[in-house]
């Protein structure tokens, strides 16, 4: 997968916003009209919430 390749770019995966993004997000819901996904973080606390990304900006984890 490529970066922002959205034809890739599923529920459930694992990105960064960024190649040089710390933390690992994980996409909830793509809407490809107009090219944004809602993330939420992948963290260990209580405030998490989703929030906007542009596809263009997510870079998968690498393993």
């Amino acid at each position: 997968m490529s970066i922002g390749d959205s034809t890739t770019v599923k529920p459930g995966d694992q990105m960064r916003v960024s190649a040089r993004g710390t933390f690992v997000f994980t996409v909830e819901d793509i809407d490809k009209d107009t090219g944004m996904a809602m993330i939420e973080v992948d963290a260990d606390s209580p405030l998490t919430y989703p929030w906007p990304a542009r596809l263009t900006d997510l870079v998968p984890v690498e393993d």
